[in-house]
């Protein structure tokens, strides 16, 4: 080791109480860094990934009553690729431990249960039997929240008339990554549900028999969804439409999109103060040092050592303190990342986890 070296690790254990509390400044900032923008990019991809697996469509397009025929002229649109109508509507479930009935949303599935678009995961149980038009699957969040599980029995007003079903399972729909009751801004799971039925059976119940109230669409990529909005609005307007709207406005997606900006900002905000001040203080030190060591330094100029191995000197300093506070920062960083990203993913419902640091 070098005499220049040695000075080094004396002038270390010397400053040891400064040089650690810069330190921690670095790996604040750094761990921040890591923590905010690893945390984003893991719900971009685990959002990105769950939307792609489960077919969740582009454009939805409520409507007031349209016949099933005129799903084939809004197929006929062009950059649409695919079209899955369905039937929708609100219903009031009564829950024993509750005085009033809370809201909820009905919507149908096919009879085999998986629908070309806006498929559900099933977390528990299984899904319902055509053959049995009182077998509802519900939204798992809105069953743990009021302690309902498969094989209980749910009793719901349905346009008007109350009928009792049984819950042969519970799921989540990427629709349903925020929920919360109309008029309220704040999400709670025990004050929202949502159900899903066989279509023939919810048809019978809405009076929507041959008829569809809202048509899902999925778009190619290099389609206008402006044009693609008009065009649709323009066919379903005699049908009590006209009020189609993009992923980008759906109320769950907005929610999600609009808190994970608020974590990008964070993450390009936040940690560059905390490295500036780091900086600042390195500077405060390195500075005092130099202007006390000025007999050292000329000793070492005498002793035949360059300006520019003197300056490095000084510089390994600045380099061992900040190093050792970005190394501590990405680890723990890395695991506040992974513990925060594991809160979100119960908070937004997604089934499963894409992790990227």
């Amino acid at each position: 080791m070098s005499p220049l070296d040695k000075k080094l690790w004396r002038d270390l254990r010397r400053v040891k109480g400064q040089a650690a509390a810069i330190g921690l400044v670095i790996a604040l900032g750094v761990m921040m860094q890591v923590m905010m923008s690893g945390l984003v990019h893991s719900l971009q991809e685990t959002r990105a990934e769950y939307y792609e697996r489960y077919r969740l469509a582009d454009i939805f397009a409520p409507v007031l009553r349209a016949p099933n025929s005129i799903a084939a002229q809004l197929a006929a649109i062009e950059g649409v690729s695919r079209v899955e109508t369905r039937v929708t509507g609100m219903v009031l479930i009564n829950i024993p431990s509750r005085d009033l009935p809370v809201m909820g949303r009905a919507l149908s599935l096919p009879p085999g249960g998986e629908p070309g678009l806006n498929a559900i995961y099933m977390s528990t149980g299984r899904m319902f039997d055509a053959a049995h038009p009182e077998e509802i699957v519900l939204l798992d969040s809105f069953a743990e929240a009021n302690g309902l599980i498969a094989g209980d029995s749910l009793v719901a007003t349905i346009n008007g008339a109350q009928r009792e079903y049984r819950i042969v399972g519970t799921a989540r729909s990427p629709e349903y990554l925020y929920t919360t009751a109309p008029g309220e801004l704040v999400p709670d799971d025990a004050r929202f549900g949502v159900i899903w039925m066989n279509r023939d059976a919810m048809a019978a119940a809405y009076d929507m028999v041959g008829a569809f109230g809202e048509a899902l669409f999925s778009i190619n990529r290099d389609a206008r969804e402006a044009s693609v909005l008009e065009e649709i609005d323009r066919v379903l307007k005699p049908f009590g439409g006209g009020g189609a709207y993009g992923l980008a406005d759906q109320y769950s997606n907005r929610f999600v999109s609009e808190e994970m900006s608020g974590l990008e900002v964070s993450a390009s905000g936040v940690p560059p103060f905390f490295l500036a001040v780091a900086a600042f203080l390195l500077y405060i030190v390195v500075s005092r040092m130099v202007q006390a060591e000025r007999e050292e330094i000329g000793l070492m100029k005498a002793f035949g050592y360059r300006n520019r191995e003197v300056g490095w000197h000084y510089m390994k300093m600045v380099l061992v303190i900040a190093v050792g506070g970005a190394i501590a920062g990405c680890l723990i960083g890395i695991g506040a990342g992974r513990a925060m990203i594991n809160l979100y993913t119960v908070y937004f419902k997604f089934p499963f986890l894409v992790f990227g640091a």
